[in-house]
């Protein structure tokens, strides 16, 4: 199996990417290339689940060892981290369903993240998304119908 993109259920409603992130590293530093922790609008708070792809097959599988079925131990959550393989695999992929996404018009913070997966120094540092390449509907006009 060469699948690297998971996403993780169950994740307490107070957390945020960069928490997420934190507990990540903590298993495998460094060892991821996107993030994704779809938050509420309307509240600020993630929904309760993240996007995210490995490095290689080994990061992943070493993350699910350790963590599959455990509780959070964070933000008194009685949760436990359930995983399953995402429809999108690989970080390209993400990358390109996500760069014309109306979430890139939104807070930083809520936007998913990327970071360099090559060897080297950089590697799992924060890399910037690329640039759109389709105009993006705006996010307060979805659903509407589109007049030139």
């Amino acid at each position: 199996d060469t699948r690297t993109t998971i996403m993780i259920k169950n994740i307490p409603n107070q957390m945020s990417d960069k928490d997420l992130i934190t507990y990540i590293n903590k298993v495998v530093p460094r060892r991821i290339d996107f993030l994704y922790l779809r938050v509420d609008f309307s509240n600020g708070c993630n929904v309760g689940y993240a996007f995210v792809n490995f490095i290689t097959v080994q990061d992943l599988l070493t993350f699910v060892k350790k963590c599959l079925g455990q509780k959070w131990n964070m933000f008194s959550s009685e949760k436990v981290l359930q995983m399953s393989y995402a429809n999108y695999q690989g970080k390209d992929a993400l990358v390109e369903k996500f760069k014309n996404s109306c979430i890139m018009d939104e807070r930083e913070a809520w936007q998913p993240k990327i970071f360099y997966s090559e060897p080297g120094p950089d590697q799992g540092s924060p890399e910037p998304f690329p640039a759109a390449t389709h105009q993006r509907r705006s996010s307060h006009h979805r659903g509407a119908l589109y007049v030139p």
